[in-house]
């Protein structure tokens, strides 16, 4: 008798909604077959050349286009599906399903298509980690209308259920730091006893004070920031509501709305930004009289500091538990440092830049609506914004290195593109 084969056993973390899952398909909103760049990974694209299907080839030639692509490695080649008409793919039956899984099986699919909303990663070549993307219009409700803090579980499954499926950065390893560092970050996003806004700013000092320690003794010195980072968050409380004895600095507001300026007008130079997400962009910088990169109009500064009160006031009072649970899955999704990638801060970097994105959008949908956002505007405009992020990250860095980049380096200049996007407005005015 055969001997019945050992399975291999891996460890996964994953956060506590991931058995909640599962693709609505037909009924979804927001198909991720319309309106997306679906992108082909190479191992299929071989896979395709080497089928012996003679129709399916032809149906792919047709298909599948190839262009270049600015990262940071240089112009790339990058192998897309062209899209039909009404945006959508070809491949995408009037009836909503593939026709590659109809037609063949669905291990022709690409891993993109296999794969998503799901992210997965395999570290260290010991334990995986997956998640969802909150572009998804099914997982994005499923995370973000959680009313509890997001929890992260830890299980073994068998190696065999990853199968076919996308692994990003398999045989990579991770930083030393870098999961205690991802760790404490989570932790302080999640302390409710302070407001989301300083948890941001302690979570960006933190970062960059921790981020990228490396050499002899790094361990060491990494716990003792940790510890002293630990005993702020003891000694502080929940920032009071404003009231009459606090005032904008107008020196600080003048150099955020630069900041999220040079930010918008860089998003604006992708000539691949979605039509709809363009208009959006371009509405925020006229409601904040932001027509060029020339200095900040009296009238924007004050709508700005408008806009924020009405934030604080009424968005982050009622909505802060939702926009927690956004940070934190963003961070254990793309917060990674590995050994081999000196630019440890560009994940952290992306990552604010999203939120500052959907914040900004939030402003000023709160400031021109009169009323209270609901949540599933939140929502949406949450899932809209990361589907639209799509490959422009040299477009969302430009803006820093433009701003900050005389005589600095990348870091410096990432480094203080976000303090200048979360540095409070508000100062105390000491009474005469």
């Amino acid at each position: 008798m055969e001997k019945k084969r050992e399975q291999t056993m891996l460890e996964v973390i994953e956060p506590d909604y991931m058995t909640e899952f599962s693709c609505n398909g037909l009924r979804c909103p927001d198909t991720c077959c319309k309106g997306w760049d679906i992108v082909i990974d190479e191992a299929t694209c071989e896979r395709y050349q080497k089928s012996n299907n003679t129709e399916f080839k032809t149906m792919l030639s047709r298909a599948i286009v190839h262009r270049n692509e600015r990262t940071r490695k240089g112009e790339e080649d990058i192998a897309c599906i062209r899209m039909g008409k009404g945006n959508r793919c070809l491949f995408l039956c009037n009836d909503g399903l593939c026709m590659i899984q109809r037609r063949t099986d669905e291990k022709n699919l690409s891993e993109t298509c296999r794969t998503y909303p799901r992210v997965l990663y395999i570290w260290n070549e010991e334990f995986v980690e997956r998640s969802l993307c909150v572009s998804c219009p099914e997982a994005v409700h499923l995370i973000l209308e959680r009313k509890e803090p997001l929890r992260f579980v830890r299980r073994k499954i068998a190696a065999a259920e990853l199968d076919g499926l996308r692994i990003t950065d398999k045989g990579q390893r991770l930083k030393v730091n870098c999961l205690p560092l991802r760790r404490f970050l989570i932790h302080v996003l999640q302390d409710r006893k302070l407001s989301l806004t300083r948890r941001l700013q302690i979570a960006n000092e933190f970062f960059w004070q921790a981020g990228g320690m490396c050499g002899h003794h790094a361990e060491r010195k990494f716990e003792h920031i940790m510890d002293d980072y630990q005993g702020l968050l003891h000694t502080e409380e929940l920032t009071p509501v404003l009231t009459g004895n606090v005032v904008p600095c107008n020196d600080v507001v003048e150099q955020q709305l630069g900041s999220i300026r040079d930010l918008f007008f860089q998003r604006l130079q992708n000539p691949a930004l979605r039509t709809d997400f363009r208009q959006q962009l371009e509405e925020v910088l006229a409601h904040w009289e932001l027509k060029s990169r020339a200095l900040i109009p009296r009238k924007g500064v004050e709508q700005y500091i408008e806009d924020r009160e009405l934030y604080q006031l009424f968005l982050l009072p009622k909505y802060s538990a939702l926009l927690e649970t956004y940070l934190v899955n963003e961070v254990f999704k793309d917060m990674f440092i590995t050994e081999t990638d000196p630019a440890f801060y560009l994940g952290w970097f992306r990552l604010l830049v999203q939120f500052v994105i959907v914040r900004a959008l939030l402003l000023t949908t709160l400031s021109e609506s009169g009323t209270e956002l609901t949540q599933n505007q939140i929502i949406e405009e949450i899932q809209q914004t990361s589907r639209v992020i799509g490959h422009d990250e040299l477009y969302l860095e430009q803006a820093a290195r433009q701003q900050f980049a005389v005589g600095q380096s990348e870091e410096m200049a990432l480094r203080h593109f976000c303090d200048s996007l979360l540095q409070p407005i508000w100062v105390r005015q000491e009474p005469a």
